[in-house]
């Protein structure tokens, strides 16, 4: 029962009118737009696309003018007669793009596979699906905010940090138990591209231990016999090779290169997933010597990569409790380099928090470790760290000491005992990190010019770190009390924090605004206010 309001206005109309009405009553009694889209479904035999529109009781020229405003430079313009067309595919003429389905969740505040049908999502090539897969607004609903933290209880730090045995073993939140609508989505995803039955099966076993439909994508990247060795690993059938450990090795590589586009929160769980199958490895097999320190390795990486993600969601104790693993594996190596690197990922939490001391003291820490560390680029990294401290206790010479230094040996050639997580530490990327430090010293002048030769440099593949860059402009605008420009900067960076769910952006988003407070009442910055509203980002000033 497609309705095109175009065709039949009244008929249009009047079923756009029930529906908001009936939105509204459900909205009241804390539905989400997703359950009123699917209650107004029991009812209307429309598109998904329909279906959600109607839940948000939009007309189709008011779709298309939020469609265009979050879309300025028109790569994927829409008029009120292609959104037609979009609702009423396979009838209508043309299929929605990712792209498109991504800008209309954001919309909707939904996810943007929930705007297809089965039929229509099988449709799609393998990395047209990852897209679609990607793309997820949910938490813009307040509805669904208020939904998830009446569920937060049921996961405490204890439960996700508890452990199942001596050291390194943990239980996480990601292998306590797989969602039925996990293990749906994993199947029909899994149906659509893969025709052999065994490997189906293969990898439905492979990504239900490592996090899940997102997983897939990681999996993509292992030979036949890697995922072979891997399966029998995860399921306790085969003993550990050096090839088991390549292919974790190389899951947890490929994971980082995951961060920017799926955001922190899609990969958590992926992460524990993978630092838990690698703890349950070291406490269950006897390794070779060589395997072990590999594996070693692997879980001191793991550490990072989890310990980052949870930092990067404002859970400081998750992070923290990673990282001190890390330390503990490092220390079991007698490896320098990542005991040095670890200390320096925890005084910039320490840093974070504010909690200048203990951040001064990892620095100490970092410091020694590294007389004894043969790799520049971590010598480069930790005094990047230690600008980054001592600028917030206002040791304004050390600090632009400390990043002369940093940005110097940055520009040596690599050598063998440079880790391969420190790929970023280049001139420029040192350069873009230096921006905190000029920002805080208040060196207004140099941090413009050096922001504005970072967003020279970031191209697209840098979505998180383009909206910190936009956020510390915006922050250096403000103390050259250029308030308009500020207020620009900072709405560029809320249409990113939208895009990513990194909440430390949202944190220094807030933290840039309440600098604007003095000027609260300005016209530029009262538009500023709405913008944040109308993104879901709430401008609330921290304390």
């Amino acid at each position: 029962m497609t309705i095109v309001e175009g065709a039949d206005m009244t008929e249009g109309h009047r079923v756009l009118l029930t529906c908001r009405k009936r939105s509204e009553a459900l909205r009241a009694k804390g539905f989400t737009y997703d359950q009123v889209a699917d209650v107004l479904g029991l009812d209307l035999d429309d598109s998904p696309l329909l279906l959600h529109r109607y839940a948000h009781g939009l007309t189709a020229a008011q779709v298309v003018a939020a469609f265009n405003d979050l879309d300025p430079a028109g790569t994927a313009s829409m008029r009120t007669a292609r959104l037609y067309d979009l609702e009423g595919w396979p009838e209508g003429r043309r299929r929605p793009s990712p792209r498109v389905l991504d800008l209309l969740a954001r919309i909707y505040q939904t996810t943007a596979r929930r705007l297809v049908t089965d039929q229509t999502y099988s449709t799609y090539g393998s990395y047209e699906r990852e897209l679609i897969d990607a793309a997820d607004y949910r938490h813009l609903d307040p509805c669904q905010r208020i939904r998830l933290r009446a569920a937060m209880p049921e996961i405490s730090h204890a439960s996700m940090e508890s452990t199942a045995g001596a050291w390194p073993v943990r239980t996480s939140v990601a292998t306590s138990g797989v969602r039925p609508g996990d293990c749906a989505a994993l199947f029909r995803a899994l149906t659509a591209e893969e025709a052999d039955v065994k490997r189906r099966e293969l990898l439905f076993d492979l990504a239900l231990a490592l996090g899940g439909v997102p997983a897939l994508r990681l999996l993509r990247h292992l030979t036949a016999d890697e995922e072979v060795r891997l399966a029998q690993a995860v399921q306790g059938s085969g003993r550990v090779d050096a090839q088991t450990v390549t292919a974790i090795e190389k899951l947890i590589a490929h994971c980082w290169q995951l961060d920017e586009s799926l955001g922190p929160r899609r990969l958590l769980p992926i992460a524990d997933a993978q630092r838990d199958l690698v703890g349950r490895l070291l406490h269950r097999e006897s390794l070779t010597p060589v395997l072990r320190d590999r594996l070693l390795r692997a879980y001191w990486a793991v550490s990072h990569l989890g310990g980052w993600l949870h930092y990067d969601v404002l859970d400081y104790a998750g992070a923290v409790s990673r990282y001190e693993d890390g330390l503990q594996a490092a220390h079991q190596l007698e490896d320098a380099t990542l005991l040095a690197h670890m200390h320096g990922l925890l005084a910039d939490i320490a840093c974070f928090q504010g909690q200048r001391s203990k951040a001064l003291d990892h620095i100490f820490a970092a410091q020694g470790w590294l007389k004894s560390s043969a790799s520049p680029l971590q010598h480069a990294a930790s005094a990047l760290v230690r600008a980054r401290v001592l600028a917030d206790v206002g040791n304004g010479d050390a600090s632009l000491q400390a990043l002369d230094r940093a940005y110097g040996i940055a520009g040596r050639p690599r050598n063998e005992a440079d880790p391969a997580h420190l790929y970023w530490c280049t001139p420029a990327l040192i350069q873009r990190h230096s921006l905190y430090c000029l920002v805080t010293l208040k060196r207004t002048a140099e941090a413009v010019k050096a922001l504005e030769l970072a967003l020279a440099v970031l191209d697209g593949s840098f979505v998180r770190e383009r909206g910190f860059v936009l956020v510390e402009y915006g922050s250096a605008l403000t103390q050259k009390r250029e308030i308009a420009e500020a207020a620009r900067q900072l709405g560029d960076a809320a249409m990113i924090a939208t895009q990513h769910s990194s909440a430390r952006l949202v944190h220094s988003l807030r933290t840039a605004r309440r600098d604007l407070q003095p000027w609260a009442t300005n016209t530029y910055v009262r538009d500023l206010d709405e913008k944040l509203r109308a993104l879901g980002v709430t401008p609330g000033i921290p304390a």
